[in-house]
């Protein structure tokens, strides 16, 4: 995690305006996508089409015609207290 996180600080360019967006799911569902990637993957390309149209939207507004979008993401699989989640439910 740290080496990502210095990868991200060191790599990308400090030009480039960065957003942090959180997906907060209930938590029957999220206990399932915790250990489930069939279901994770399609939940997170959903969340990041929807995210950059609405950017892209913003931006053609402003008068900015091209905009690339671009994410990194990262599961949270523990609660608040750094407890794990539970598998069962």
């Amino acid at each position: 995690m740290a080496e990502t996180a210095a990868h991200l600080v060191d790599r990308v360019p400090r030009h480039v305006p960065m957003r942090q967006w959180v997906l907060s799911v209930p938590h029957g569902l999220r206990y399932s996508m915790a250990y489930d990637a069939d279901l994770l993957s399609p939940v997170m390309r959903i969340f990041s089409r929807v995210v950059f149209q609405s950017l892209r939207k913003r931006a053609s507004e402003f008068g900015i015609p091209r905009v690339q979008c671009g994410a990194v993401t990262f599961v949270q699989r523990f609660g608040s207290a750094l407890n794990s989640i539970p598998t069962d439910t």
